[in-house]
């Protein structure tokens, strides 16, 4: 069963602006904008293309605002995808310059998409603040000094603040539907499916975490040890025991579910019957996800242990 997402006719037509935009801007930074919406197209990023569309059609939004919202949307969280691969530290040279200078084209795009629905004086712009200061709150945080097993629903919430500038298009699609009393409830649940997001993220990118140096959960519950270079090995055979030979990472997969059944419950009683559908089939997949994890380790041991026989009767032959 595939996740809803907006229409492909909607999907195209924001696409069709954007690259009218990117076509603009000096070579350099139309290459890097053609490859980076490339990148966060749907399917790869369906949440964010789809949010304000399921959010404006249970909130009675006209199709044209829908179609604004969406666009303003992609512009925003281009412009953070940039700013998290400068931060992360994935971008050098004329290429971090580069990524400035587009990520300042595209938050100004951002920030004018909403001006055309929100004054000075609006309410939305701060919500807007609001999140944009928990986003940057959570780049600038350490993670939890605690060991994994011992967090708090405050260290995990911490963990899906990166994501908070998704809520930016919620706040608008309730102001403009004058529906603001409906955003708390819309915020909570945004703020579990973002901590379940994260932690999938994390436990899919736990080998690529470990070795560019970056804080992974899905590592930090299977090892006690610092995420240093110096313990990289260590922490690599601890997850690999944790997949094979442990409690095959279940009890971290059983959190990251029970936050997106809670966010899918709460999108259910908030009337946005497409985002709680999306986030139960994303729910659905993560056993999947697990299951492959797991099948993944094995493989990758008894790849080894073959390899390690091999040696043996060489040196037995010799």
């Amino acid at each position: 069963m595939q996740p809803p997402r907006l229409s492909e006719m909607l999907e195209l037509a924001v696409k069709s602006q954007v690259e009218v935009v990117l076509a603009g801007q000096p070579p350099d930074l139309a290459e890097l904008g053609t490859r980076l919406l490339d990148r966060i197209s749907p399917p790869n990023w369906t949440l964010e293309w789809s949010l304000p569309g399921w959010l404006g059609g249970a909130l009675g939004l006209d199709a044209s605002s829908i179609a604004a919202l969406t666009l303003a949307n992609v512009y925003g969280l281009a412009h953070i995808k940039l700013q998290d691969d400068l931060i992360d530290g994935e971008m050098a040279g004329d290429d971090q310059r580069t990524a400035l200078l587009l990520s300042t084209v595209l938050h100004r795009k951002w920030l004018l998409s909403y001006v055309t629905f929100f004054p000075g004086d609006s309410p939305f712009w701060g919500y807007f603040e609001r999140y944009m200061r928990r986003w940057a709150g959570a780049e600038m945080h350490s993670p939890p000094a605690r060991a994994f097993r011992d967090y708090d629903e405050a260290d995990l919430r911490g963990l899906g603040e990166r994501g908070a500038p998704l809520k930016v298009c919620a706040a608008a699609a309730c102001l403009l539907t004058q529906r603001e009393e409906l955003l708390p409830r819309l915020e909570s649940a945004l703020d579990h499916l973002l901590i379940g997001a994260v932690l999938l993220d994390h436990a899919l990118d736990w080998t690529g975490d470990l070795a560019a140096g970056r804080y992974n959960a899905f590592v930090a519950y299977a090892s006690l040890l610092p995420q240093t270079s110096d313990h990289a090995e260590a922490n690599r055979r601890a997850v690999a025991e944790e997949l094979v030979i442990g409690k095959m990472a279940q009890p971290y997969f059983q959190l990251l579910r029970r936050e997106l059944a809670a966010a899918s419950a709460i999108a259910r009683q908030a009337g946005c019957e497409d985002l709680a559908r999306f986030i139960a089939w994303l729910r659905r997949e993560t056993f999947s996800y697990s299951k492959g994890m797991v099948e993944m380790a094995r493989d990758r041991l008894h790849r080894a242990l073959e390899q390690l026989f091999v040696v043996a009767e060489t040196h037995v032959g010799v």
